[in-house]
């Protein structure tokens, strides 16, 4: 009832309601899928954004143009998260443009989807580079710009891979474990200067890495499969977004080192035997 209450109150304050106005917010991969999700719930809360993408110029382009459009101050910046000199070029870039680096969301991600005895190295480096070593090298390099800011925050985006076995997804799944881990060593160096560090990981999303592999879905588009979910429903990105925004928040100082799973109870849901889950429920 409490969060009932909360919530109909933020909806209520409307647009007079910014509470990361003022702070700089650099989302990587933030022009499509989750990342742009997150980069219009923290532009709705004030922040100006700066929003990091590799390909599909077009969206970026678009997202550009919507929050322009809706008076946020924001920036474009490409850079390819398995190249080194690109993510120290993207820090220094947005450090530049606005003097400092509030708020660091790492959520740019690569696969290829492949069993690991088949894997090739540079396809194990691939996804390493572009993942957990750009996880680490972010951090690194904004630093510099982040460190006694007021709310300073950095934000990790895993996924289920590393709770559950999905085909072929091995690759990924060492990856984001990787990134979980890389987080929370972070939470700890990085305390002394100020930042919050926490991981995020998002249940099963239609996303375009669900488009490229239907069976990541386990068919939940269907809706005998749907069901069993407690919320009746998968996870959205605006939902992922919401608990990132929510990890930003002065309230959430004292939240820190931590994977916080936003699947709407599924991970433990999943858990239950096959015949308790199909049950329709009486309420």
């Amino acid at each position: 009832m409490m969060a009932v209450f909360i919530t109909e109150g933020l909806r209520s304050m409307g647009d007079a309601w910014k509470p990361l106005d003022g702070r700089v917010a650099l989302i990587t991969g933030g022009s499509r899928g989750i990342g742009a999700a997150i980069t219009k719930k923290l532009a709705s809360w004030g922040a100006t954004v700066a929003v990091g993408y590799v390909d599909h110029p077009r969206e970026a382009k678009r997202i550009l143009a919507d929050l322009e459009k809706d008076g946020v101050e924001s920036s474009l910046h490409r850079a390819d998260l398995s190249d080194p000199n690109d993510v120290s070029r993207l820090v220094q870039e947005v450090g530049d443009l606005y003097g400092h680096i509030n708020i660091l969301i790492q959520n740019a991600a690569a696969t290829k989807f492949v069993e690991l005895s088949e894997a090739s190295l540079e396809q194990w480096q691939f996804v390493q580079d572009t993942n957990s070593r750009a996880t680490w090298l972010l951090a690194k390099y904004a630093l510099a710009f982040m460190k006694e800011q007021e709310g300073a925050r950095l934000i990790t985006i895993t996924n289920s891979t590393t709770t559950r076995i999905i085909e072929r997804a091995g690759l990924f799944a060492a990856a984001k474990a990787g990134v979980e881990a890389i987080t929370k060593y972070l939470s700890y160096e990085l305390a002394p200067h100020g930042i919050v560090a926490n991981c995020v990981r998002p249940g099963l999303v239609q996303t375009r890495v669900m488009r490229v592999r239907p069976d990541f879905a386990y068919g939940v588009e269907h809706e005998h499969n749907v069901t069993p979910w407690p919320g009746g429903r998968t996870t959205t990105a605006e939902s992922s977004a919401d608990a990132v925004a929510l990890l930003c928040l002065p309230e959430a100082s004292w939240i820190a080192g931590q994977t916080i799973t936003v699947d709407g109870g599924y991970r433990l849901w999943g858990m239950l035997p096959m015949s308790s889950r199909s049950r329709k429920r009486s309420i």
